[in-house]
């Protein structure tokens, strides 16, 4: 599968999307970021597997922590049937860092679009 323009966009966007949505709490907005079975996993933690419990973990969130995802360094490049992607994180809360590190990704487009099939989240 080759990649277009487009698609390179879109996929960014996904980012971007789930970015606001984590911050601003918004658990089914971010679970709509995956398939339906989607996971979410972060380095020496266990993985987050289904819609059901992306948006538990988002609501299990402290609504008010202020923190912001911040992501650069895009590489997408074409991976089977859908696209992988590499960028970096910082996690901010006002000025303070309150993490770095890279996601690495698979996803798929199906009919409403890009949208992760697993996030791998690699803090430093």
């Amino acid at each position: 599968m080759s990649l277009s323009a487009g698609d390179r966009i879109a996929i960014v966007e996904l980012v971007s999307t789930y970015n606001h949505a984590i911050d601003g709490h918004e658990a089914d907005a971010w679970a709509d970021t995956f398939v339906a079975d989607g996971v979410f996993e972060v380095t020496g933690r266990d993985p987050v597997e289904g819609r059901a419990a992306l948006v538990r973990m988002v609501e299990g969130q402290d609504a008010g922590s202020g923190v912001r995802h911040w992501t650069t360094n895009f590489v997408v490049e074409p991976e089977g049937e859908g696209a992988s992607l590499r960028c970096d994180l910082a996690l901010l809360r006002g000025a303070a860092v309150l993490l770095t590190g890279r996601y690495e990704d698979s996803l798929v487009r199906g009919e409403d679009g890009w949208r992760f099939v697993r996030r791998r989240c690699l803090p430093d």
